[in-house]
């Protein structure tokens, strides 16, 4: 009962001391977003409830309220949050943030830093309030207790003491009112909480030798299904820290974008973890090896998207204007939204695990702390949100060697690969080494690599992509011009190669090499012909998962001519020369109605030169 709580506070032995403690640290405890955020600090908090002599009911009472309000004041938690964590005192937190022990507090969240502030005001103010309260009611009490007859027939019989006790709780024992007002800290350590204290300690260590494997799928779980944004499943988990070996079998993570199929299967993962600095937050794994690992496969049960699940993409490129021949990813394929889903999910990977510092982000990327703050607020919440920028010295998470041999991928039938990675890290700038990766097939048709073009760290990344026998009737479908189909049987080969744009990693500018082997191709208005072997010029720029894409008219028709298809090759340059002819009357057109009749005079004499009318 809520009365019996309170009289206990008010008739009970609490001192001051042991009613702020209790105010302040149920305060703590209710402001904290969650134990994932800051377990650490979570940890501390219970110990010291139990240590320090704090009344147990009214820090129940305080957590409880102050878990209630701080759902509705997170917004606020977050703002003070920035004003510590951003502010005059970012150096000092910044220390704590990468100091052992404290690196496990999760003061790199906003929510908590900030709650943590607002739960002291709250929790010292609550203190104040009741502790001058209780004092009060203790002052009346005692001059009634001294002075008052009926006070004190009453306080001695049984009746009072059994109805007083069921409606509002215990008493103060044998002291007397004016002994409690003379009590100002009374025994500041609870004995009995020290050995608990202790024990818990102790038995945290023997369930972390024991029960490692239940505890380390749990966190892993959680830290996998935010990082991919939707579930993730593994029938074990085996961590051995005195051996220094990681081992998950049945491994499969959900597509956050086809939630019935697997992004990522493997059978089995193994890992080396060394160099280890668990009390920073900080793992190593020196090498991780992949078996059976597949993609695109179906799932028995439909996963689920998590809170963390990227939102789907602004429309990426807007910032990069139309030239003149360009033309849009939507122009040219009928699925485009399947591909930019998919490229945007390679694109956002390569941006988490390149360290390139050779460009200028992206104009989609290039956004201020505050724009990318206020984007993952959305995307994850308050709660989620973190100062990632105050992480120094060395990575959170650092893999030396990935390795994953004979994988599947569902949509590429026929052709297992084999994956290597190095130097892969969850901050990139602050690894003395650049990432690489390359994808390779058994059968050598393709071929995706990315690595540095030099050993200098954050130097520009290389990217070589070569796809050949692809059969264009598997994909012919997707790409269609005008209403018509591009291509119809035989095989192309597809190839880039050369260094990502100005704007780093994710962004090309780059000239795509694509070349077509026995097929059938459709332009609009120029009809169909059949060719042995045609070389098609096109230049991607922009990001992967938007780019625009150029085919010049010209190279196209010296490739058609090239390929023998000479009247093909006519109809272009026709159509060609009929668009120019066209975009100039529109120039003229404009420039007539900005610039009056003088450009008019202008344009009229300059025609009649070129027709031989005057000299």
């Amino acid at each position: 009962m809520i009365t019996r709580k309170i009289g206990k506070i008010l008739r009970g032995q609490a001192t001051p001391f042991q009613i702020m403690m209790a105010c302040v640290l149920g305060s703590l405890i209710g402001f904290t977003p969650g134990f994932m955020n800051g377990p650490g600090y979570m940890i501390s908090l219970i110990l010291l409830l139990i240590i320090l002599n704090a009344n147990l009911g009214l820090a129940l009472l305080m957590g409880t309220m102050a878990k209630a309000i701080s759902f509705p004041l997170l917004p606020v938690s977050f703002a003070a949050g920035r004003v510590l964590l951003d502010g005059p005192t970012q150096g000092l937190f910044k220390v704590m943030v990468n100091a052992p022990v404290l690196a496990l507090f999760g003061l790199d969240h906003y929510a908590v830093t900030g709650g943590a502030l607002i739960a002291l005001v709250f929790g010292i103010t609550t203190g104040l309030i009741i502790t001058r309260f209780v004092r009060r009611f203790r002052t009346l009490m005692s001059g009634l207790e001294e002075s008052s007859a009926l006070y004190q027939k009453l306080s001695n019989a049984r009746w009072a003491k059994m109805l007083a006790w069921l409606l509002i709780g215990g008493g103060k024992g044998k002291l007397t009112y004016s002994d409690l007002l003379t009590r100002r800290i009374g025994n500041p350590v609870r004995i009995p909480g020290v050995i608990f204290a202790v024990l818990v300690i102790a038995l945290l260590f023997v369930v972390s030798l024991f029960a490692s494997g239940p505890i380390v799928t749990m966190a892993l779980k959680r830290g996998l299904e935010e990082t991919n944004g939707a579930t993730v499943d593994f029938e074990t988990v085996d961590l051995d820290l005195t051996k220094g070996k990681l081992v998950v079998t049945g491994f499969a993570a959900a597509d956050p974008n086809a939630l019935d199929t697997d992004l990522f299967r493997a059978a089995r993962i193994e890992a080396d973890v060394s160099g280890t600095d668990l009390l920073r937050k900080r793992l190593t794994l020196d090498r991780i090896v992949i078996t059976d690992a597949s993609t695109g496969a179906k799932r028995a049960i439909p996963g689920r998207r998590t809170s963390t699940a990227p939102l789907p993409d602004e429309a990426k490129g807007e910032h990069f204007v139309l030239l003149p021949g360009e033309k849009t990813i939507d122009e040219y394929i009928v699925s485009a939204k399947k591909w930019k889903e998919r490229l945007a999910q390679v694109r956002r990977w390569l941006e988490k695990v390149s360290n390139d510092q050779s460009g200028a982000a992206g104009p989609e990327d290039s956004e201020s702390r505050d724009a990318r703050i206020a984007r993952e607020i959305r995307e994850l919440g308050y709660a989620r949100v973190t100062a990632s920028h105050l992480i120094e010295d060395s990575p959170t998470l650092f893999i030396r060697e990935l390795i994953a041999q004979g994988v599947t991928v569902t949509q590429i039938e026929g052709e297992t690969l084999d994956i290597q990675a190095a130097n892969l890290s969850s901050h990139p700038h602050l690894s003395k080494t650049s990432p690489s990766f390359s994808v390779t097939s058994r059968s050598g048709n393709i071929l995706v690599e990315s690595k540095p073009a030099s050993d200098q760290p954050g130097s520009a990344s290389v990217i070589a992509l070569m796809y050949r026998n692809l059969a264009i009737d598997s994909i012919a479908s997707d790409f269609v011009i005008g209403g018509e189909q591009l291509m119809q049987g035989g095989t192309m080969d597809i190839a880039i190669n050369g260094t990502w744009s100005e704007f780093g990693v994710g962004y090309l500018d780059l000239p795509l090499q694509v070349t077509l082997h026995n097929s059938t191709i459709t332009l609009p208005g120029a009809g169909s012909f059949k060719i042995d072997h045609l070389m098609l010029p096109i230049a991607l720029r922009g990001p992967l998962d938007n780019p625009r894409i150029t085919i010049d008219p010209n190279l196209l028709a010296d490739a058609l001519l090239d390929a023998g298809a000479s009247e093909l090759a006519g109809r272009v340059r026709d159509e060609t020369d009929e668009l120019i002819d066209q975009a100039a009357g529109k120039l003229g057109e404009q420039a007539e109605n900005i610039l009056g009749g003088t450009l008019k005079d202008l344009l009229k004499g300059g025609k009649k030169k070129k027709d031989g009318n005057q000299p």
